[in-house]
């Protein structure tokens, strides 16, 4: 048995890439605590979780600059703990929480999973500060996890590693979800059961191209309602519910507040078109690595998406949907009628179960 200590910047309710590693090691007998800092205050159940937690206990706020300090003194804290638990293997997830990690390597080892590329995402001043902290801290790990193949191929070049010291672990749901048999969507806004529910489900965000999807509703006819998912920036909202408002189909697009991860599958199997959308402006969203997009097709729903090359492997080589060149209004609509009358079948190697061996075998 290892003695696991994970980190993380973000609440462990909504991720739940974490929460399937975190049970895995748990089922095989590994001892894990979990140091995060939840910087939105939200709640949540640690015997649910069934992981002890160490909750950095501040929140963001309006400046960039505090916030991004605050990152900084979270390692500290988790290294502080660190000391105390001396656990065999640290898991640092993502960037942000690797230099407490780091700093512990010469007395336990560091597996780095990146679940972003993280430095790539970022705009000035902050991408040279986090490039240069990664070109330090990632020759330190021992280990490293990437959750896409074009991701991975990208991460050993850029650090001269072989791609097969590199595991793939991607953002596949489990295989043995105990679905409630409910319709969840449909009861909450008591959508009729002739009308096709259109869905999209994470962060309600400029560069996931929700106001283009509000518009295409405006292209379609009354058989289809836009179910958007999430949480969203404040002020943002207001301009989403004012763009539906000037559209005039408030009675067509419903806003469904952010919900627990370990629900998620539950809400997405009651939608009957799933959106995926990227941003190109960075090889972190050219080569995303969504976690919806495997949902969608464990639920048997059809997607639309980007053209991006993952994604057009994965949805046009199996005819999972439709890729777009552009995220207009109009191939939005047009790709909903393509796709309305598609019954995809779910498609098992795209389970957690498929790779978790992949995973535990870094363990032990």
């Amino acid at each position: 048995m290892k003695k696991i200590a994970m980190l993380l910047i973000g609440n462990i309710t909504t991720d739940g890439r974490v929460q399937k590693e975190i049970a895995s090691l748990k089922a095989r007998g590994h001892s894990v605590t979990l140091i995060q800092w939840a910087y939105t205050g939200a709640k949540f159940d640690k015997e649910q979780l069934g992981v002890d937690i160490l909750d950095y206990p501040y929140l963001l706020v309006k400046s960039a600059t505090r916030n991004f300090f605050r990152q900084i003194r979270f390692n500290f804290f988790a290294l502080g703990h660190l000391k105390r638990l001396r656990p065999n293997i640290v898991q640092c997830n993502d960037l942000n929480t690797l230099i407490g990690g780091c700093l512990f390597r010469h007395r336990a080892q560091i597996i780095y999973d990146a679940h972003e590329l993280f430095s790539e995402s970022q705009k000035g001043l902050r991408k040279i500060i986090w490039s240069l902290l990664e070109r330090i801290m990632v020759p330190a790990c021992h280990a490293y996890i990437q959750p896409e193949k074009n991701r991975r191929t990208y991460f050993a070049r850029k650090y001269d590693l072989p791609e097969s010291s590199i595991t793939l672990v991607e953002n596949f749901p489990l295989g043995k979800y105990p679905f409630s048999g409910r319709n969840r969507l449909r009861e909450r806004f008591s959508i009729a059961g002739d009308k096709k529910i259109v869905l999209y489900a994470g962060m309600l965000g400029a560069g996931r191209k929700i106001e283009n999807m509000i518009k295409s509703m405006s292209l379609l006819d009354s058989r289809f309602v836009l179910v958007l998912l999430g949480p969203t920036f404040k002020g943002y909202d207001k301009k989403l519910v004012d763009l539906v408002a000037n559209l005039r189909i408030q009675d067509r697009v419903k806003f469904h507040p952010e919900i627990p991860n370990t629900e998620m599958l539950d809400h997405i199997n009651s939608g009957d078109i799933g959106l995926v959308f990227y941003e190109n402006t960075n090889l972190n969203n050219y080569w995303c690595a969504s976690n919806k997009l495997y949902e969608f097709i464990f639920c048997g729903k059809p997607v639309i998406t980007n053209d991006y090359p993952g994604l057009k492997e994965v949805v046009e080589k199996n005819q999972l949907g439709a890729c777009l060149s552009d995220s207009t209004p109009e191939l939005i609509a047009n790709a909903v009628k393509e796709v309305e009358e598609m019954e995809p079948a779910a498609h098992e190697p795209y389970v957690w179960e498929r790779q978790e061996e992949q995973y535990l075998g870094l363990f032990t």
